[in-house]
């Protein structure tokens, strides 16, 4: 992984929290400075990559973007949007992404993760991954419709509050709560560490 890959990766990570210590001390140009740093590292790197098939999902997610977009515009302040916009455009991402997995016919994403990555592709196991799947995507497009409601009708330190801090830790909470129930029911020999190697090792072009 190059040196510009790990800078990347790393202000990626980070932007929540900088963003809402940004937020939170009034400094929006500061948490728009950073947003601009990553944007423009995202830019060049995919600029190396070489060309790919095109994703109708993943333009589909595009335009619902540039609605949600024309939406701020129209009844928020403008100043604003490039803020409230980044979160909005990633849980729309992955939501899509998530939710064409769960076509008829198709390899659930969570199925596909558990089946490349940790090597588990018995039926009980795919029946699971695919219930689970669903779960997430429920569970993220209710944090999409929190954070555009909260970004709506709610001070800015209290959106940046929910949607930079709070959301991930429910991401989170969510996540243990599975993991718990995961090991109870099928009685896995793996710890939570090795789950979290594992996911590390996703890469979105792979299973996207």
């Amino acid at each position: 992984m190059s040196k510009k890959n790990n800078i990347l990766q790393i202000l990626s990570l980070s932007y929540p929290i900088l963003t809402h210590i940004a937020i939170s001390q009034s400094e929006f140009k500061l948490a728009l400075l950073v947003l601009g740093i990553i944007a423009g590292l995202f830019i060049l790197n995919q600029s190396k990559q070489p060309e790919k098939t095109p994703n109708f999902f993943f333009d589909l997610a595009l335009w619902i973007g540039l609605i949600i977009f024309a939406i701020y515009i129209i009844f928020v302040d403008a100043i604003y949007v490039a803020l409230y916009l980044p979160p909005v455009l990633m849980l729309s991402f992955f939501i899509f992404n998530f939710a064409k997995s769960l076509l008829p016919g198709q390899e659930a994403l969570l199925t596909k993760i558990a089946r490349v990555i940790f090597h588990d592709d018995g039926p009980e196991t795919a029946i699971y991954t695919r219930q689970v799947t669903w779960l997430w995507t429920c569970f993220l497009i209710l944090i999409l419709v929190e954070t555009v409601a909260i970004s709506l009708f709610a001070p800015i330190e209290v959106w940046s509050l929910f949607t930079n801090v709070l959301n991930y830790l429910f991401m989170c909470l969510l996540f243990i709560v599975e993991y718990i129930y995961r090991q109870f029911r099928f009685g896995y020999r793996y710890n939570i560490f090795y789950y979290l190697r594992g996911l590390s090792q996703v890469s979105l072009k792979q299973f996207l």
